[in-house]
């Protein structure tokens, strides 16, 4: 088995805001919520796309389901 690459989250983490702080300095506040705006169409296009072709026979089981709760309460997010 091969080694695993460890993920440097908090650096990668560090440097996107870095990237997107430079990218909006000096812009108005207009102009920042559409950025994120766009930035979150893009995504919700992007996730459309690769998930076009999902049926609910690809639901995740119940052991996979139990295994991202904690408590009860879901660890992915809220719907």
């Amino acid at each position: 088995m091969s080694e695993m690459k460890p993920i440097r989250a908090v650096e990668m983490v560090r440097r996107i805001r870095d990237e997107m702080a430079r990218e909006l300095a000096g812009k108005s506040e207009a102009e920042i919520i559409a950025f994120f705006r766009r930035a979150g169409d893009a995504a919700r296009q992007d996730a459309k796309r690769r998930f076009s072709g999902y049926s609910p026979s690809d639901k995740p089981s119940q052991a996979v389901k139990a295994r991202r709760t904690a408590g009860g309460k879901r660890t992915t997010g809220t719907r």
